[in-house]
């Protein structure tokens, strides 16, 4: 073997070793890229589901008293309707202030009986 062989062989193995370096290279890029990715994956889902739990505590934040209003302003008109007709059977029947309470507590008894059903 003369010293050319010998170089030629040494720089045949340097660029095997310096392939494989690279393939190595690649791969472990590959792999960092990869991980990369999957973490940007969680960090966007994560942020997602966070956005919408914000999302939806808003619009509860917003609905629920709002619906409450809603709600009382109904319960409202209903009381006045009642107390505008208790207060006209109290004329037509020329009821004492006592006999109207006892009327309007058993109609009250009566229609929660209805209401829940009990006999």
């Amino acid at each position: 073997m003369t010293l050319k062989d010998i170089e030629i062989k040494i720089l045949e193995q340097a660029r095997f070793e310096a392939d494989a370096i690279k393939a190595e290279a690649r791969e472990s890029q590959a792999k960092y890229v990869k991980n990369h990715e999957e973490r940007i994956a969680e960090i966007e889902q994560t942020a997602r589901k966070q956005a919408r739990a914000k999302a939806d505590a808003a619009k509860r934040s917003i609905l629920v008293p709002a619906r409450l209003a809603a709600r009382q302003k109904v319960l409202e008109a209903k009381q006045a309707l009642l107390s505008g007709l208790y207060s006209e059977v109290k004329k037509e029947k020329k009821l004492s202030e006592a006999e109207l309470n006892d009327l309007r507590e058993a109609s009250e008894v009566k229609a929660a009986a209805v209401l829940f059903n009990e006999k």
